[in-house]
């Protein structure tokens, strides 16, 4: 599950965007959303005791419409 996430994280924000983010703020707001909301998912699902990893549809929504790229 946990490979799954960071999969997630790098399919939204791969290592390129992220690493602009950090050095440039490009993009930032969004890189560091999607990577909050999909680790507190991760951390919501394994305190679930969930043994798959999903992406909720509201936080689905919330990345998909705030993507800048």
């Amino acid at each position: 599950m946990k490979e799954d996430c960071q999969a997630a994280i790098y399919s939204y924000a791969p290592q390129e965007r992220q690493n602009n983010a950090y050095l440039y703020g490009e993009h930032r707001d969004y890189v560091e959303s999607v990577i909050a909301f999909l680790r507190d998912n991760y951390r919501v699902l394994k305190e679930q005791g969930a043994t798959e990893w999903y992406i909720e549809d509201h936080i689905q929504e919330a990345i998909d419409t705030n993507k800048p790229y």
